[in-house]
Order: C-alpha cells, then structure tokens, then sequence
C-alpha cells in the first residue's frame, strides 16, 4: 500500500546531512527467470501508471523534492546568475536557416524573455522581421508551446515551424507564408521533425515529415510502425500520403520499431531505416517517382557497410564511412552503378583522429576531424588533395552545412567549453571566413580566468580515458575543491565540447568540472564505441570510476567533494558507478535516467535499443544488461551517496516508471541518512528537451545546488543563511 508521510527534514549535522523522510510505497515483488537465472523485481507494480497510487507517489515526491531544493542557500543566485550571463549578450540566436538567395531564418530569444521567436531576414543587410510567436499560439493561458524545428522551402516564401507543448516531443507543423504572415490553417499533428527533418519537395509544393500514429507516450506500441508522410500545400487538407513505412513498403520488411526516414538530395530520395545504430539501411528511388509505387526502392548499402553519411557529388555518391576504418574514411562509388563493397577511398583514416562529418560544395569536399572528441580541425579535399583549413579561433567543435554539390557556400559554426557559438560563411577561393553577425558576441567576464586543461587517465586495463577539467585559474590541488564528474558513453556519441553557462556556473562558484569522455561514446572512433556497448558496457562506469579515482590522487578533489551527474543512458554511467563505489562520490545526480535495463526493451522506444543494449532473449546480452540495471544492483543496508534524480512525465523516451522504481528502492534499502530527492516534473520531457529557458535555468539551478549542498560548499548549506 502507499503510505503519504508528511515532509520532515531534520538537521543531523552543522553541515551537510540531512535526514529526509520521503513517502513510501509498498512493492511488489515479481520474480523473473532468464536462461536459468532468477531475478528479484522489488517494485513491479509502479510500471503501473494508471495507478492513482503510484501516481500520487510520484506527485508527493516531485513536491518534497522541490520543496528542499528550493530551500538550498543561492539556488535562487544560480537561476539570477544565468540571466545575468543572457543579459550580457542581450540575445541568442539558434536554428539558423538560410536560402540559396540569402534569405535567413532563425529562433532568436531575447535577454529576459522565456521563449525563442521566430524571425527572417531577406538578407544580412536588411533589418530583421518578427514571423512567429508561439506565445499567443491559440491563445491558450494553460498551455505553452515551444518552436523546436524550423525549415523554409527552397525560395524561401514558405517555411514550415514545428511547435510542441513545453515537455513534449511530438509536435505539429504549421506552414507560413513569409510575405503576408499568414499561417496555412491545415497543421500536421503528431510529427517528430527531430528525427530526419522536414524535407521540402522542389517538384511538389510539399515535404516530408515523420509522423508517429500513437500520441500515449505510456502505450507500450507507441513510437512503433511510423512513418514518412507527403504533406502536400496546394490541397489545403489534413491528408497525408505515406511515402516510406511498414505499411505502404511492405516488401522492404521494416521492423515495428524502425524509424523510416526521408532524405532528399539533388533528384534522389534515400530512405534510411533509423535505429540508435549510427549505421542504417538506407534505400533510394528518385525523386520525381517519390509517389510512384511501380518504382520500388532499391537497397543502396546495409548496416554492415557501416556508412554514417552519404551525399551526392559530380555524378557519385560520396560516404562517410567505419568499414575498415575505425576512425572513419571518405569514399565514392558511382550513382549509376553503386557498389559500397568496392569504393574508391578518397580521404583515408587518421589512426589519431576522428573525421565527425563531412559537406560537399561545387569546390570539393569538405570535412571536420577531431582529437580525443574535443580537439577540432576543418579539412578541404579537392583533385586528389587535402589541406587543413586554418580557423579563424582553434574550436573545440566544428560543424558544417552545405547547400549541395551545385553551390559553393559552406556555412561553419565554431564553438568549445568556454566559447559561444559562432557561425561564419566560408569562401572557398579566398580561404577567408565572414561571420553571419547573426549572434552578438559577448566576452563574459566571469569565464575570462578560467582553465581547460585536456588529459588522459588510464582506466581499469590500462586503456588511456580523454577528460576535460575545467577549473578556475588559481585552484589549488588541496583535495577541497567541489568536482562534478559528468559523462555519457552510449550510441557511439560524443560529449562535447559544449558550451554552456549552466554547467559553466559551477566553475564560476568554485568547482572543478570533469567531463569524462568514456568508452561508449565516439570520441575515439567506433572502436571506442564498441568498448562500450552490449558485453563490454562495464568499461563506460569503469572508466568514469578511474578518471574519479586519478582526480582524487591528483589533488583536484576528495570523495567527500565529489559529485557525478550522469542524463538518459548516462544514467547507467552515473547509477553503476554509484552502486559499485558508493564510497567515491558525495552525491549522485541522475536527469531522465535509464536505470532498469533489464526491462528496458518491454517498454516505450526500447525494442529499437536493443541494438545497442541486447536483448535478453541472449544469454550473453541478458547477463549484460543484468551487469548494467543500477535499479538491481542496489544493495540492502548499504550506506548511498546522496542522490537527485530528476525526471519529467511526459518523457516518451525513458519512461517515468523506470526512475521510479529506483528511487524506490534505493530510498528503502539506503542504510546512510544521505537524502535521495525524486523531483517529478509533470510538465517536462526527456532531460530538459522542448522547455522554456525558466525550465532550463531550474535545471541547471537545482542540479548544482545540491551538488553544491552535498560536497559542502559553505554557501550551500541550509544553515547557512
């Protein structure tokens, strides 16, 4: 049964202990065999969530946690502080679109204000136009909507603006015409533009947008049998025609759990098969026969050519690719007669170096390398030669966007830990960069002293982990400073670098940050990504465990001062590094985290991370998702660090149940007085995603203040004031 007890918070100790007596509800334990094994599910029953128990144990402990997150000492400074770094710039500009004839689009969001605009501009000379509001959208006082996707047609007098309710994926699609203003009054419900895009149609006045047919992100087929649809303009209805799906491809044998994605380049359409996979099946067909069903679509290359990237230049298609080449390397076979098997390398390998992405333009092809995931170098190929680009800044990231082989702008966006965004135009022939001026620069004076120092830690087998630390200049390796440990290690994605002045407010106020590039992620090529996936996952929370224990010995911090935060499935990281070292960390902060992976492929978007998970259908892989679920690895009278997870309900990606059920447990077996908070917020999504920037700010705000309040900042202790 649910037991509601009232909120205590009891001092235990002048600084940091505190004794927090959350609601309890009473488990349910079903038992599970896999292959032999049985297996203890304590707390099946909050999978439950038609369950006004669960339900309003999930309300009380959202309200308990924010209650005493509120009450930490410049928590309110924290959310002051990043609208003070806001203020500095007096706006920020993202989403940037731009026309062959130089129209520009973007999301701008003025200093003070909680939601981005969108705006257009003619060309970069002209002032700026306000096209859209999402605040006065329907003029709802109960719901607030979020732009999260923008995409003007070629000639740029039409542009398509995804809009969702704050916390939630699943967006619909209004057109506007960018003269008048006036929005299309069809709109198209239920998309995901965020996978694959919106992709207008220069044949047809229309795009190609991926639409889910279930909206209950609790409904265990949601997400499943999706598909791309044709939204055609001049029919002025709400009819869709599939293009690429389960159901109208039947032949192609495509998996309920399969994103089927739309890509238009030149005159040919791809159509690759999404999964957590960086590498897909992809199809192709051509444009103008997009809705002709006596052209099938014909098989261009599968997952095991390990092809990231694909694109159309002088007759060839031109790929991004891990066959043989960890690091990547770019390669073309012929559109007429393709063959990925047998390529032609044009840009090999760089056993020290990562290509991260590529572009072509009319003046060849261009593409970024990196180092240890946060070291960036812009490249130009052209007749058989390579040379390195020199960057107006080094940048720790660099991102690329081209127009097509028939064009020569290359738009480059440079950006690192301590170094904002910003975007620039490339002219080839020059070799000279021209910023955009789109975002105002600003120098912000509280990170001017601070220090980026790249190392590398050796990790359990000896294998060397990158790890940026970010401290204030000065800092003294005493053992007394705050370190929060951040990492990822899944999808062979790599973490950074971002800029941020969220994370970065940690270092202002005194911390060392620690970004831990482990195995799972990218950073070191798709080796380094299987190091990390299926059977050898352990290596994710052993390197993080390693790069914690080298700071320790090195000076920067102390178990007592150290804190570890860890989003999404860099909950596994975060969670097993927790339950395997408890003694290492002081507080342990989980945002949206996966911590039942054992469960995980029976629910919502988990048959498509079987790919990089396992099933437990296999031995081998139900032994490893058993070695990664944090929520079983909780052990009875066992002392914990203490622990913020922070998730929202209308997550569609980790499902509110599985958190649940750790802090359940965890709150029941902990043996150490050490808080663990559950702040459920029923109006947020997957980590943040689709918020307002007062949600964003929260965010930040209460992650670190109870890191802060954990590892003992003076200033962050509630008897402080």
């Amino acid at each position: 049964m649910y037991k509601k007890l009232s909120f205590i918070l009891i001092i235990a100790t002048a600084c940091t202990n505190k004794i927090i007596t959350p609601p309890v509800i009473k488990g349910e334990v079903v038992i599970d065999e896999y292959h032999g094994v049985k297996v203890e599910d304590s707390y099946r029953n909050l999978e439950n969530l038609k369950d006004s128990m669960v339900t309003n144990w999930l309300q009380d402990q959202g309200e308990i946690a924010f209650e005493t997150l509120k009450k930490i000492p410049r928590r309110n400074h924290l959310i002051n502080k990043q609208n003070e770094f806001d203020k500095e710039k007096s706006y920020s500009v993202g989403s940037i679109k731009s026309t062959l004839d130089g129209k520009y689009f973007y999301i701008k969001t003025i200093a003070g204000e909680n939601l981005g605009k969108l705006y257009y501009r003619s060309n970069l000379k002209e002032d700026e136009s306000l096209l859209f509001d999402s605040s006065v959208y329907k003029n709802d006082a109960n719901e607030t909507y979020v732009i999260n996707f923008i995409e003007p047609n070629e000639s740029g007098d039409k542009i398509a603006v995804s809009i969702s309710k704050q916390g939630e994926e699943l967006s619909e699609i209004l057109v506007i015409d960018v003269d008048s203003g006036i929005i299309s009054p069809s709109v198209i419900n239920n998309c995901k533009p965020n996978i694959g895009g919106i992709q207008w149609l220069k044949n047809i006045s229309g795009f190609v947008v991926l639409r889910f047919p279930k909206v209950d992100t609790k409904n265990v087929n949601y997400g499943l049998n999706t598909a791309s649809v044709l939204y055609k303009l001049e029919d002025n209805s709400d009819d869709l025609i599939e293009v690429f799906s389960r159901t109208n491809n039947p032949e192609l044998k495509l998996k309920p759990e399969d994103y089927p994605v739309v890509y238009i380049d030149n005159d040919i359409s791809f159509g690759e098969v999404r999964s957590v996979s960086p590498f897909k099946d992809m199809y192709y067909k051509s444009v103008a026969n997009l809705l002709n069903k006596t052209e099938p679509w014909k098989l261009l290359y599968d997952q095991s050519d390990m092809v990231k990237k694909v694109r159309v230049f002088n007759g060839n298609f031109i790929f991004l690719s891990a066959k043989s080449a960890s690091n990547y390397q770019i390669a073309k076979t012929s559109i007429t007669n393709p063959d990925f098997k047998n390529s032609e390398v044009l840009v090999v390998e760089n056993k020290n170096e990562v290509i991260r992405d590529f572009e072509v333009t009319k003046d060849g092809i261009f593409y970024v390398r990196v180092k240890n995931g946060v070291e960036a170098k812009l490249y130009h190929y052209r007749d058989g030669k390579e040379q390195e680009i020199e960057l107006p800044t080094p940048s720790g990231r660099v991102e690329i966007k081209s127009d097509g082989d028939k064009y020569s702008r290359l738009r480059v966006a440079l950006s690192g830990w301590t170094k904002g965004n910003t975007s620039y135009i490339y002219d080839t022939e020059g070799k000279s960069f021209t910023s955009l001026n789109l975002n105002p620069v600003s120098h912000y004076k509280d990170f001017e002293n601070l220090v980026v120092e790249e190392v590398e830690v050796p990790s359990h087998d000896g294998i060397k982990v990158p790890v940026s630390v970010i401290y204030k200049k000065g800092t003294q390796k005493n053992g007394k400073n705050p370190t929060l440990f951040y990492g990822y290690g899944a999808y062979g994605a790599s973490t950074g670098p971002f800029f941020s002045t969220g994370f970065l407010s940690w270092v202002t106020e005194g911390g060392v940050l620690a970004i831990a590039h482990v195995r799972g992620g990218g950073e070191k090529g798709e080796e380094w990504h299987k190091a990390g996936f299926k059977t050898t996952k352990s290596n994710t929370w052993k390197d993080m465990i390693a790069c914690t224990e080298y700071m320790i010995k090195e000076g920067y911090t102390s178990p007592e001062k150290s804190a570890i935060w860890g989003t999404s499935a860099g909950g596994i990281m975060a969670g097993r590094a927790m339950t395997e070292r408890p003694d290492l960390y002081s507080a342990v902060i989980a945002v949206s985290p996966v911590m039942n992976m054992l469960s995980y492929e029976t629910r919502t978007n988990g048959a498509n991370n079987i790919k990089e998970f396992g099933t437990v259908k296999i031995k081998e892989e139900f032994e490893a998702l058993l070695e990664m679920d944090v929520y079983h690895h909780i052990k009875k009278n066992t002392a914990y660090p203490a622990t913020l997870v922070m998730a929202g309900y209308k997550d569609d990606r980790v499902l509110i149940s599985d958190p649940a059920k750790f802090v359940a447990k965890l709150q029941a077996y902990n043996s150490s007085n050490n808080p663990t908070l559950f702040a459920v917020d029923f109006e947020s999504g997957h980590g943040g995603g689709n918020s307002t920037q007062n949600k964003i700010y929260e965010l930040y705000a209460n992650t670190l203040a109870f890191a802060f309040w954990q590892t003992g900042h003076p200033a962050y202790q509630p008897d402080s004031e």
